[in-house]
């Protein structure tokens, strides 16, 4: 090669150097931008389905509705859908029903909210089992006892004692009647029981007589202080039992019937 070529192809690489360096030096002055490359990175190896969604996706706590498949929101309405109707269709069921009615009365109206509108009735009877009845002295031991026809307490240990039992009368009704239901298989020993008003007064009193080995009423009509007062007194029945005749004295129950005047 001549010195004249050498020459010139120096120039020609000279020349193209600057001109690449020019290219350069323009790529990374700082007051142009730098453009994104015109065909995106391919996605990363760790996330073949795509990048997940980060915080700039997602909007007061739920993601952007366009950005869910279509199959998503349409069950998504439609059980928003669901849960309207069977909200409108709780507002229309009845309420439970919350209200209660006195001794003596019955539930006439039941409302939407559960209250109730009470009705008295004319006659009535109000029972008191012998069984959740409870002696007067601590002292006194008693147990259930079952016979054939009916079910009630007797006494084991202590000193000859009562059973109490409270009645939840109507206030306003009058008693007609008082009954005593019992079992008596001792032949020395005899049973009674009485309705009391916690003013202590006797109300009315029965007595068992003899010993069958069967379950037995007694029944009477003879009652004192009528006129039933529940806002100024209470009323109990007491049933007499014995620790000497045991499970052969045993009360059952007693009943209280009235009328509403």
């Amino acid at each position: 090669m001549t010195k004249g070529k050498v020459i010139a192809l120096a120039t020609a690489v000279a020349a193209g150097a600057v001109v690449a360096g020019a290219v350069v030096l323009r790529a990374l002055d700082p007051g142009e931008p730098v453009r994104a490359a015109a065909h995106p990175a391919p996605a990363s190896p760790d996330y073949p389905g795509g990048h997940p969604v980060d915080a700039s996706f997602i909007t007061t706590g739920r993601l952007a509705l366009e950005r869910m498949p279509s199959e998503v929101t349409g069950a998504l309405e439609l059980h928003s859908t669901e849960i309207a109707k069977q909200a409108a269709v709780l507002e229309s069921k009845q309420a439970r029903v919350t209200g209660t009615c006195a001794p003596g009365s019955a539930i006439r109206v039941v409302a939407e909210d559960g209250t109730v509108v009470c009705q008295r009735l004319p006659r009535g009877v109000v029972s008191v089992a012998a069984l959740t009845a409870v002696p007067r002295s601590s002292a006194t031991g008693t147990a259930q006892g079952a016979v054939p026809g009916g079910v009630g307490r007797y006494q084991t240990a202590g000193e000859d004692d009562w059973l109490v039992a409270p009645v939840p009368l109507p206030d306003g009704a009058v008693i007609t009647g008082f009954s005593y239901v019992f079992w008596d298989t001792d032949p020395k020993v005899d049973g009674a029981a009485y309705l009391y008003r916690s003013d202590d007064t006797p109300l009315a009193a029965l007595s068992t007589r003899g010993a069958v080995a069967e379950v037995r009423i007694v029944d009477t009509d003879q009652i004192d202080g009528r006129k039933i007062d529940s806002t100024a007194f209470g009323y109990f029945v007491y049933f007499q039992v014995s620790s000497k005749a045991g499970a052969a004295l045993m009360p059952i129950a007693a009943s209280v019937s009235y009328r509403i005047p």
